[in-house]
């Protein structure tokens, strides 16, 4: 039996994957123009004619100090826009798949989180993220919530599209010969592949409706990261580890925001994600 989906941000760096992903499904894919979630009578005219099955809202606002200045915005996008799609797609009687971020977190627990741990978030666009999960879960019950971090993969091509930190080292390589990064806030690295592909798992073995972190295995800094990278590709440049007080920014990063998964088999570790990004 076949089902109709819509994927939303389809544009974007995991919008992309999840067009491939579910490409046997032949989604309709919606971006800027095609959809404005944050037009409520937009979004309720388009939905109610289309009557989806399942809405994969990847579409997100992700400038995490620009939220600082543009919280209003960020609530719209990340917040009540979510809300809005929640309630469009109740009436016809489907599924919203949403995501949202490690970001939530406090950060303060060496241990991780759970997806059952109440989020605390501490900076806007962790407030907008967070206004979107409770968007969600106070207008439809069938939803999955995908919290990730670390988004890396293919560049997105939608409007104002955010490089990803991979893709900045490798910008910075190739014209410094020393680069200084954060060796601080530890979490878990997350291929947009992989995402969409465990994505598409909880959808087609119709795992029960909730809350699922969704990340590649293990965790580490943002250093580590840049180590791994230029490892892999076997560029020669020197690394300083720096404290986060080193690059002044606007929002607060959590210091501790690993994203532990206890409702699905663990993906490949990030090391084993990167490289295939990287290298194939």
């Amino acid at each position: 039996m076949s089902i109709k989906i819509i994927i939303i941000g389809a544009q974007g760096m995991l919008g992309q994957e999840l067009a491939k992903v579910f490409q046997k499904d032949e989604p309709l894919l919606w971006d800027l123009p095609q959809l404005d979630i944050t037009d409520k009578d937009r979004v309720e005219q388009k939905i109610f004619k289309e009557r989806p099955d399942i809405i994969i809202n990847a579409a997100a606002y992700n400038d995490v100090d620009g939220a600082e200045k543009n919280e209003t915005l960020a609530n719209k996008i990340n917040g009540y826009a979510v809300g809005y799609l929640a309630k469009a797609i109740n009436v016809v009687r489907g599924i919203l798949v949403h995501y949202s971020t490690d970001y939530v977190f406090k950060g303060d627990n060496k241990e991780g989180y759970i997806e059952e741990n109440q989020p605390n978030p501490q900076s806007a666009y962790a407030r907008s993220k967070y206004l979107g999960e409770q968007e969600l879960q106070k207008n439809i019950k069938k939803f999955y919530l995908i919290r990730l971090s670390r988004l890396f993969g293919q560049a997105a091509i939608s409007q104002n599209a955010k490089k990803s930190f991979i893709d900045q080292m490798l910008e910075l390589a190739k014209t410094k010969s020393e680069i200084n990064v954060v060796n601080e806030e530890l979490s878990c690295p997350t291929y947009a592949l992989d995402l969409a592909n465990q994505t598409k798992l909880i959808i087609k073995n119709q795992r029960p409706f909730g809350i699922y972190h969704v990340t590649n295995s293990g965790a580490c800094t943002w250093y580590d990261l840049a180590k791994e990278i230029f490892t892999i590709k076997k560029i020669d440049v020197k690394l300083n580890p720096v404290s986060s007080d080193f690059f002044p920014r606007l929002a607060k990063r959590p210091k501790y925001s690993v994203l532990i998964n206890t409702k699905l088999p663990a993906l490949r570790s990030w090391q084993e994600a990167l490289r295939e990004y990287l290298i194939e």
